[in-house]
């Protein structure tokens, strides 16, 4: 599953959130401070996404698409797939194990999920500067069978 849309270093303040009734009532929404800020909020949601798996869900709807109306099918549908896939497990880590830069207006990164078992699904996440400003830009979940390929180690 895949959505491309419109798009800050560790050290940043978490990523601005945004109020549902600003996300639905607008095409132009906030920026993030970066996409570093951004992967510490999403750090956080992987501890605690057995408890409260909608945390992934928020996480990808924190920042509004700049060019695009709204991806929240597309964000449920990558919460429900790792809470399937995950089952009994739970979510143990997230490594970054991939990151492409272009310039300074486009960052796409490669995340590994392992859950409690050591089982591994791949989420791809693009970051793009319009006008100066971080949004996020797409992401995608990779099925298990297509790691090594999306990460060009087949």
């Amino acid at each position: 599953m895949a959505v491309t849309l419109a798009m800050p270093s560790f050290a940043d303040p978490p990523a601005k959130k945004l109020d549902v009734s600003a996300r639905r009532g607008s095409v132009i929404a906030q920026p993030m401070l970066s996409p570093d800020a951004w992967e510490t909020d999403l750090q956080a949601c992987v501890l605690e996404f057995k408890a409260r798996p909608k945390c992934m869900t928020e996480q990808l709807l924190r920042v509004q698409p700049r060019l695009v109306p709204t991806f929240e099918g597309e964000a449920e549908r990558v919460t429900t797939e790792l809470t399937r896939w995950l089952g009994k497990d739970d979510l143990a880590t997230l490594y970054r194990v991939k990151e492409q830069t272009l310039g300074e207006w486009m960052t796409i990164r490669h995340f590994v999920l392992e859950d409690s078992q050591g089982n591994v699904r791949l989420l791809k996440i693009s970051f793009r500067r319009v006008l100066g400003e971080w949004w996020l830009q797409g992401f995608k979940l990779v099925d298990r069978e297509d790691i090594e390929k999306e990460l060009g180690i087949d």
